[in-house]
């Protein structure tokens, strides 16, 4: 599998129907979107939001592609407020393997090491990750790669009829 990285196009029809359908996931909604109750939670986003979104120059963001099609989305935000580290230039970044196919495959090394990449080259001193608890595999992965709890927030998000805290991780860049 021959994995690439673009920048997000506002304009491109192919990046936004895949974004737009990663958005009909419930694993992708609930790590991407705090919760406040019990009831069903849908994200409603079409292609003229994605437009909307991605025209704003607020975050840096890109879509991954194997060989064949889209997969996955990363962005990051620079001192993003609500980072835990507060001292340098950090990267806080938000990252999704938005096809189920291309789940549990090892991409989020590769995928880190691009981010790594990006925000070094935006002068970044350091990455912060923020990840709910229930998201065993990402910690797991954060860990491997480095990283170091610095802290945590509770009760942030409500799912599977529980609320949720997060755990936030963080790696100086050399």
């Amino acid at each position: 599998m021959n994995i690439t990285i673009e920048k997000i196009d506002p304009n491109n029809e192919l990046q936004a129907e895949a974004y737009c359908s990663w958005l009909a996931d419930e694993l992708v909604v609930n790590n991407w979107f705090l919760q406040n109750d019990d009831e069903d939670f849908t994200v409603s986003f079409s292609v003229d939001d994605f437009k909307k979104a991605f025209s704003k120059e607020d975050k840096i963001a890109f879509i991954i592609k194997d060989d064949y099609d889209y997969f996955g989305y990363g962005s990051f935000f620079i001192n993003h407020p609500v980072g835990m580290h507060k001292e340098g230039r950090v990267c806080w970044p938000s990252l999704a393997i938005g096809k189920s196919s291309h789940r549990g495959k090892g991409l989020s090394k590769h995928i880190f090491s691009e981010i790594r990449k990006l925000a070094i080259r935006e002068g970044c001193t350091h990455v912060e990750a923020g990840i709910f608890d229930f998201n065993e595999a990402i910690r797991a992965n954060l860990i491997k790669m480095g990283f170091k709890l610095i802290g945590r927030r509770e009760n942030l998000t409500f799912v599977d009829g529980k609320w949720w805290g997060s755990e936030h991780y963080l790696i100086e860049l050399k």
